[in-house]
């Protein structure tokens, strides 16, 4: 007798393998997820166990999650959790949740993670329990963030104030990592340099699901080039709550696909920051000290 996994099949096992009030098999008569009253009857040649789970199980889903992460703010919240050892089940979810697409990365996570325990499982039981290949029961997305999660769009003119708004932030963080935490706004002044939004500007911006915005790009056209065409990146920026998603190279890619191969982009990193050299890099530009060209002679 064989049972083709299917995605409802699959689902019914997930659930029944975090139920840990209910002792429940896999019935291969009724091809259905069943309690089992009687243990002494879960043996007969109809009745399969279902994929061990346990809460040493859970834990190391949790930490291997947390370790996945880039943002080190949400990261740091969640180590501290797992090292209490107290209430860490509840408390991992309660960091989580306020979080909408964080939360939405975990339980991405946390169904491939069990999944590939249903996966072994199938294993111990070949040529009883098989992936339908014409219905596949595995998701095939990947566990992170993904790119529908955001969108990408250029900004108006009348969307300048929250730019600048950005930019002051932006500054304000640059200001923190060279004078320390406790700097206040008008430092952020200092790495400004008196700029304001011009009306030949253009920038970018990601927005999450709910339209809020949580990146921006913001370049400047060189007035006087020569002949060849310069945009200097004033602003690229990712609210720390979002890091580590991919966002800023999203940011990059959004901004030479739609300025095309043409110009010559230049963009200064401030500080010595290494994990700006990724995305950077994988975008195509290439380092002079502090400074960063794509395309064009300067590169």
């Amino acid at each position: 007798m064989s049972l083709p996994l299917t995605a409802a099949l699959l689902d019914q096992i997930l659930f029944a393998m975090e139920d840990k009030d209910t002792l429940s098999v896999l019935n291969l008569a009724t091809r259905q997820v069943e309690p089992c009253f009687d243990e002494s009857s879960c043996g007969d040649g109809t009745i399969l166990p279902l994929p061990s789970w346990s809460s040493t199980d859970g834990f190391k889903m949790m930490r291997e999650f947390s370790e996945s992460l880039h943002n080190p703010a949400v990261q740091a919240e969640l180590r501290a959790v797992l090292d209490s050892g107290q209430g860490v089940f509840k408390r991992f979810k309660q960091i989580l949740k306020p979080r909408d697409l964080v939360y939405r990365q975990w339980l991405r996570f946390k169904r491939k993670f069990m999944e590939e325990k249903v996966r072994l499982w199938l294993e111990e039981w070949p040529g009883i329990v098989l992936e339908d290949p014409g219905e596949p029961a595995f998701e095939t997305e990947s566990s992170g963030i993904l790119a529908t999660d955001f969108t990408f769009r250029e900004g108006s003119a009348a969307e300048a104030p929250l730019l600048e708004d950005w930019d002051v932030e932006a500054c304000h963080e640059a200001a923190r990592e060279v004078f320390g935490d406790s700097v206040g706004m008008e430092y952020a002044e200092y790495f400004r340099r008196g700029r304001r939004y011009a009306v030949a500007d253009r920038f970018w911006v990601a927005e999450s699901p709910q339209a809020e915005w949580v990146g921006i790009i913001w370049v400047r056209r060189w007035a006087n080039p020569g002949t060849l065409e310069v945009y200097e990146v004033l602003t690229w920026f990712v609210d720390p709550e979002f890091r580590g998603l991919g966002l800023g190279s999203a940011l990059l890619e959004t901004l030479r696909s739609s300025l095309g191969s043409g110009p010559t982009l230049m963009l200064m990193i401030p500080m010595s920051d290494r994990r700006l050299d990724g995305p950077l890099v994988r975008t195509g530009f290439v380092s002079a000290g502090r400074l960063w060209f794509a395309q064009g002679s300067l590169a």
